[in-house]
């Protein structure tokens, strides 16, 4: 009767030890965080030229870009669609077309914030382009 009843608790003392393991979180790579689909929540630009200072804010207005894995950039912006090629460098520059080069601010599943800032002598002109999922 002893061993009936030994067996049952050693199944059940197995079923507590296995629920209570930790499950191994799966870290993605930049460039898996980057493939999908993003809407864009707003374009911030600003521009100093000859000491004038000129800024404006784009709204997303449904505008999307869709990142795939084989490094092109789909938008559509207003109907507008266009395609790009994307490159990145380490986990914290993304370069479209080869020649706009973006600073990534931040990268998660659901933000994706890029920053940009061009000098030539003391004119500048700086963005920041903010994504969501």
């Amino acid at each position: 009767m002893k061993k009936i009843i030994k067996y049952p608790l050693l199944v059940i003392l197995l079923v507590f030890i296995f629920a209570a393991c930790k499950k191994k979180q799966v870290t993605l790579t930049t460039a898996e965080k980057v493939q999908g689909t993003w809407q864009l929540q707003n374009d911030i630009y600003h521009q100093h030229v000859g000491g004038v200072d000129y800024s404006d804010t784009t709204l997303g207005n449904g505008a999307t870009i869709e990142f795939r894995s084989d490094n092109k950039a789909y938008s559509d912006f207003q109907g507008q669609k266009d395609t790009a090629v994307y490159t990145l460098t380490g986990d914290t520059q993304i370069t479209l077309n080869g020649t706009d080069i973006y600073d990534i601010k931040t990268l998660t599943s659901s933000s994706f914030v890029l920053y940009s800032k061009k000098t030539q002598g003391a004119d500048y002109y700086e963005e920041t382009i903010s994504l969501v999922k």
